[in-house]
């Protein structure tokens, strides 16, 4: 499924609000109506007009709501997090805060919202499929190895190619994009392509072949769980000494 940027404004922001008779007002006088802010810099945790243009330190964006039937979770500092209907009641119990973008819980220990509901051995992760750190339904919720887990990671900002593990090659007249994976902590070469497409979807056969259903890649739509499955042949672990 195709995902859009969502725009840094005001509109997108989860502070802010509009207010039903001023949004009323400004369209009987054709105006834009601009929302209130419940965290402006100048007024906190009071609501104040924003304006027209910039976009305050405040801003922070509002996620969005997974499919199904959802709850919200209040975290504090105007964040929240997503769970199934069924764990609402549950988690409720205890008073939730944000951590590192995570949903967590203080006791004798640090305790995350993503292994309490899927109950992890400790020697497993928890894999978040979309990414998204504060949706913790059950269906974006994965038990993972090490391995896995770093098999579902986003395309790193600032890189020469539009695709995950494409980068280009200025020395190279021909040959021009390169394809390489990371596994087991160390680079892997894929090869060298003269179209970026090709080389992305050489990585997508890789990075599936190594990682399956864990796998992200550049073209979900010509990765369906079937041929994930025909496709997936991780080598095996060396032998360790003495065995």
């Amino acid at each position: 499924m195709a995902t859009t940027k969502t725009i840094r404004c005001c509109h997108n922001c989860v502070f802010a609000y509009l207010d039903r008779e001023h949004t009323l007002e400004c369209y009987s006088a054709g105006l834009l109506n601009w929302p209130a802010c419940a965290n402006h810099p100048q007024s906190f945790g009071r609501m104040c007009r924003t304006p027209q243009r910039g976009m305050c330190p405040n801003y922070r964006p509002r996620l969005a709501k997974p499919e199904g039937d959802v709850r919200m979770i209040p975290l504090g500092r105007g964040y929240y997090t997503y769970v199934d209907a069924a764990d609402y009641e549950w988690l409720s119990q205890w008073t939730w805060h944000i951590q590192n973008g995570y949903a967590v819980r203080y006791g004798k220990k640090v305790i995350f919202m993503h292994r309490e509901i899927m109950q992890p051995p400790d020697d497993k992760l928890v894999d978040h499929r979309n990414h998204n750190k504060l949706d913790n339904t059950r269906i974006n919720l994965r038990v993972c190895t090490h391995q896995e887990n770093m098999q579902n990671t986003r395309k790193r900002s600032g890189t020469t190619s539009r695709f995950i593990g494409v980068c280009h090659r200025r020395s190279c007249k021909n040959k021009k994009w390169r394809a390489a994976i990371q596994w087991k902590r160390k680079p892997l070469h894929i090869g060298y392509f003269a179209e970026e497409v090709d080389a992305a979807r050489a990585y997508d056969h890789k990075a599936v072949e190594l990682g399956g259903q864990f796998a992200r890649v550049n073209f979900p739509e010509e990765w369906p769980p079937e041929r994930r499955a025909q496709v997936y042949a991780p080598p095996p672990d060396p032998p360790r000494r003495g065995e």
